[in-house]
């Protein structure tokens, strides 16, 4: 049978509580582990590899968006679990002013997950009708309907890739000009796809949580009809948290 030891949920300040109803992973009981002005939010768990099946990405999730919600949090990746309550106040000794930097720049954020994508039926033809150099290269290396030759191809398929980044990152500025008095801070992310605009989370102050939704609808207003503006949120800052955190040292 698998020790019990400590499943980490994220970093807070001394002080916290959770309250006795917050329950965890696998139904356990959620409590605050301090060390100095710190404390790192901890329920019990089976020390045992873990899958990111549902039943335990949800309970991560949950208890991390609870605590966010009312405390400065620097959340932990999903599935970290130690030995004992040991291991976590090593890993605090360790990485105390890293720790509480982070804090000090995480606190009262939120991130909020921004999307802007092309609903256009082929986005080759699209950037053709407005990118004079794509279309330049196309109408020479098509001309007369003759079949180009394999450099030919590749040839439109480099103009093709640079005006898809020129088109990029000139949507990509005017939709987060639209929000700059209002981000602390940019996370993006490189498109999945083709149709993919711009993709990543945005760190602002939860006090501007609904002014960010305002300015957001105004900002889908400098976009014509091809393109669609998506935003999710508000959520506990993952995607900005740059710990790296050091082992623990004995003490």
């Amino acid at each position: 049978m698998p020790a019990v030891g400590s499943y980490l949920y994220g970093f807070t300040h001394r002080g916290f509580e959770p309250g006795p109803d917050l329950r965890g992973l696998a139904g356990a009981p959620v409590r605050a582990l301090p060390f100095g002005e710190l404390a790192a939010v901890v329920s019990p768990h089976p020390v045992k590899p873990l899958m990111p099946l549902r039943s335990n990405l949800e309970p991560h999730h949950r208890v991390v968006r609870h605590v966010s919600d009312q405390a400065a949090l620097v959340p932990a990746a999903f599935g970290h679990i130690v030995e004992s309550d040991n291991d976590i106040l090593g890993v605090l000794r360790a990485n105390y002013r890293d720790i509480g930097d982070a804090l000090g720049r995480l606190s009262g954020k939120a991130e909020m997950g921004l999307k802007l994508s092309w609903t256009v039926p082929n986005i080759f033809d699209h950037l053709v009708r407005h990118d004079r150099s794509l279309r330049a290269v196309r109408d020479q290396v098509f001309k007369g309907g003759r079949q180009p030759s394999l450099d030919e191809r590749l040839e439109v398929g480099a103009a093709f890739e640079a005006a898809l980044g020129r088109e990029r990152d000139r949507l990509s500025r005017t939709l987060l000009a639209a929000l700059d008095a209002i981000t602390c801070d940019v996370a993006s992310t490189p498109p999945r796809s083709e149709t993919v605009v711009y993709h990543g989370a945005l760190l602002v102050d939860r006090a501007h949580v609904q002014e960010f939704a305002t300015r957001l609808h105004a900002a889908a207003g400098l976009f014509d009809a091809t393109l669609t503006l998506d935003y999710s949120g508000p959520w506990p800052p993952y995607s900005f948290v740059r710990l790296r955190l050091q082992p623990a040292v004995a003490a």
